[in-house]
């Protein structure tokens, strides 16, 4: 077993049972003490867990940080990221994009594509697509804005966004784990990214390599529902394990 798979399965566990002993968990993949030692060391030094005398607990933190700060920080990797997912985009085709500190670049690589629509509650997104290329029809959904990130939310965007169907839904979440699947942490976030994903043909999903095997307290979809995985981490063999069905290696 991959440690990536035996991560997984350990992170399962916790979301179902809160916690794990060390003994029980080196007995059930029949690896040593030492071995399980090691792993929960690395997930907690993830911030995925908090380590116990004899096991661990399911890290309740798990929240992301503030958008400001997020925007600003793996530039590079988001950017590549981004001009990876855009290429999925073809003229006359319809998106739904939700909003985050990944999915608002996407907007700098829009700039020469065809007629299509977009679908999206990023206000910063919507602008910046009005602005480089007008060919592009932008709607932007009603609703709250919210308090963190630049965006609307609520049951007016929820009720608008039912109205519409989309080829593919482009979603950021806070994490992506092949045994638990898409997760957020934002509750509204949640709901419209879920929204999102039903409502649409196709599903992909943008994580850079900090999110692959991040569990956070809302799941939106298992991996076996998404369609594509756009991300920088070069091991992604327990995905497609999982069912997901493509994944999209971008390098920053």
């Amino acid at each position: 077993m991959w440690v990536e798979e035996r991560q997984s399965k350990i992170l399962s566990l916790l979301k179902r049972d809160r916690r794990v002993e060390a003994d029980q968990l080196a007995h059930d993949f029949k690896v040593s003490r030492e071995t399980i030692r090691r792993d929960l060391k690395i997930m907690e030094e993830r911030g995925l867990i908090r380590r116990t005398h004899g096991g661990a607990l399911m890290n309740e933190q798990s929240k992301e940080s503030p958008f400001e700060q997020r925007r600003v920080s793996r530039i590079a990797e988001k950017r590549a990221l981004c001009q990876a997912a855009v290429s999925m985009m073809v003229p006359g085709g319809s998106y739904f994009i939700d909003a985050g500190s990944t999915t608002t670049i996407l907007g700098e690589f829009m700039a020469d594509l065809g007629e299509m629509s977009i679908v999206t509650n990023s206000i910063e997104l919507a602008m910046t697509v009005r602005k480089i290329n007008p060919a592009i029809d932008v709607v932007l959904l009603g609703g709250s804005i919210g308090t963190d990130v630049p965006a609307t939310y609520g049951e007016m965007t929820l009720r608008q966004l039912r109205n519409f169907h989309a080829d593919i839904a482009l979603v950021s979440p806070v994490g992506i784990d092949p045994g638990v699947g898409v997760s957020y942490y934002d509750l509204a976030e949640a709901e419209l990214a879920g929204q999102m994903l039903e409502n649409a043909r196709q599903k992909l999903v943008i994580a850079d390599a900090s999110k692959l095997g991040v569990v956070s307290r809302a799941i939106v979809s298992e991996c076996k529902e998404i369609d594509v995985l756009v991300t920088d981490e070069s091991e992604t063999s327990a995905y497609t394990e999982a069912g997901l069905r493509r994944v999209i290696h971008a390098a920053a």
